[in-house]
């Protein structure tokens, strides 16, 4: 059983460390990233959660993107794809008698959201309230259409 739980060499005491427990170790390589928790959700992931929704006429694309403006916010669409960039920088300072006190935190995210060639990207719309940005994307033409497929 022991060749399956890895060990630290280094460790004096030689206790078996399970995967991903070297947390604390992992935290200083990014010590911004538990700041920015909430901003990115938790976990590794630098991606907004994204809702993509389709009916006969348009595609809706929700992204939860907390905490941000929209100037803050990037759209492009190029090949069929909806990227979705943010960049996010805060910056507080206290300047009193007793101390000076100053903290900055930046983080960004890049998502690309396939969505194929029946899309129209020209014709997006987008708007962000409290924290959801919804993009709206007009199906083209060809991609409105219905097959009807029988079945013997």
């Amino acid at each position: 059983m022991k060749s399956l739980i890895p060990w630290r060499n280094k460790r004096d005491d030689a206790a078996p460390v399970l995967w991903g427990d070297d947390w604390f170790d992992r935290m200083w390589e990014n010590p911004f990233k538990s700041a920015l928790s909430p901003f990115f959700g938790s976990g590794s992931s630098r991606l907004p959660t994204v809702d993509i929704s389709e009916d006969k006429n348009e595609v809706t694309v929700n992204a939860e993107v907390p905490g941000m403006s929209e100037k803050d916010i990037e759209l492009t669409w190029h090949n069929g794809v909806l990227r979705i960039r943010g960049e996010k920088r805060n910056e507080r300072e206290e300047k009193k008698k007793e101390h000076y006190y100053r903290e900055c935190s930046y983080g960004s995210f890049s998502r690309d959201i396939p969505l194929g060639d029946g899309v129209d990207g020209n014709g997006a719309k987008a708007k962000y309230r409290n924290g959801v940005l919804t993009v709206k994307l007009p199906k083209t033409a060809s991609a409105r259409k219905t097959i009807e497929v029988k079945v013997n």
